[in-house]
């Protein structure tokens, strides 16, 4: 219920289409009886009580000990699958940001996690889905936390990942490093600052899925595109980021013009109807709205910067002679765009 507090030692997750925090009893072990988590009734009030075990902590120390022991050594197939399942459940406890910072502040924890996501060049790759799951958990780690975004920002966790979106080859793992880097810059001035001083932007800027046939599949490529383009509207927004430096801010500013262009010429250039295909088409105008968004949000932000091709009008005028007066939506987003 709104305004209820939570007992401690739940495990605590956003419902990310409602906004609304969900709190659920951990799992007690299977066949562990005494430490099993209770509800017991409080004659006298009247009321329910949550009798909540702390049990979790100690399977917590488990897998970030074979997390350890998994990112210090060679890639071992055999245990792949057990290690996914592993990584999986350490990504349902740190949703709980008392044991997200005991996993931070585990020696080795963050290395090891970014050595999972981001083999070293001499050494064989974990399987996509280890890698995937890795950035999962560094991202859920760290999110709207700022204690917690600056401590992996100090262990290095934006060179490592930036290295890993720039080499990727598929787009489904490459969308999750784009999930955790979102989550380490969203608000966090510093991390930032480093990764738009690493060169974040051009990496961002030139891996436009969409074009690539580096990555297979239309729908992974259209998703990982998305992810891209949200990610750098909120870098972008000074909303998100208001105290940056004044240098960082100016190529802020240089990089917003830039990237104006860019999404004004793949509207232009790139993102054709597919008309053979229910779900490439729903996509496809997915892609359209996030572009037209992002513009929109630019061109308040970056008024200066932003400015658009004469191309782009004329795609514009097309765009609204073309569709029917059905997609309300689509159309009022578009009459908004300033071209």
């Amino acid at each position: 219920m709104p305004g209820q507090e939570v007992p401690a030692g739940l495990h605590i997750q956003i419902d990310m289409a409602t906004g609304q925090r969900q709190a659920r009893l951990m799992p007690a072990e299977a066949g562990d009886v005494d430490n099993a988590n209770a509800v017991e009734l409080n004659a006298g009030a009247g009321q329910e009580v949550l009798v909540v075990n702390h049990a979790y902590t100690d399977r917590l120390q488990e897998l970030i000990e074979r997390v350890l022991d998994a990112g210090t050594k060679p890639v071992d197939r055999s245990v792949e699958d057990l290690l996914d399942e592993q990584l999986d459940e350490l990504k349902e406890l740190v949703y709980d940001p008392h044991q997200a910072e005991r996993l931070l502040r585990t020696p080795g924890a963050v290395a090891a996690l970014l050595q999972l996501s981001n083999p070293m060049p001499t050494l064989q790759a974990w399987a996509a889905s280890t890698q995937r799951l890795s950035s999962i958990i560094i991202g859920t780690t760290v999110q709207n936390n700022p204690e917690l975004q600056a401590m992996a920002y100090r262990l290095g966790a934006i060179p490592s990942l930036l290295h890993a979106l720039r080499d990727e080859r598929d787009a489904k793992t490459a969308g999750k490093h784009v999930f955790a880097l979102s989550a380490l810059t969203r608000g966090h001035s510093l991390a930032l600052e480093q990764f738009i001083n690493l060169g974040g932007f051009r990496i961002l800027s030139e891996l436009n899925p969409l074009a690539s046939v580096v990555y297979k599949g239309e729908i992974e490529a259209s998703k990982l595109d998305l992810r891209i383009v949200r990610f750098v509207e909120d870098m972008l927004n000074p909303e998100f980021n208001p105290r940056v430096a004044a240098t960082s801010a100016s190529m802020i500013s240089q990089f917003a013009g830039v990237w104006c262009s860019t999404l004004a010429a793949r509207l232009v250039d790139s993102l054709e109807d597919v008309v053979d295909d229910d779900q490439q088409t729903s996509l496809a105008y997915e892609r359209r709205l996030a572009y037209l968004r992002s513009l929109r949000v630019l061109q308040q932000a970056h008024r200066d910067m932003c400015i658009l091709p004469a191309s782009f009008k004329r795609w514009k005028e097309n765009e609204l002679s073309r569709i029917n007066h059905s997609d309300a939506e689509y159309r009022q987003v578009l009459e908004n765009i300033e071209a």
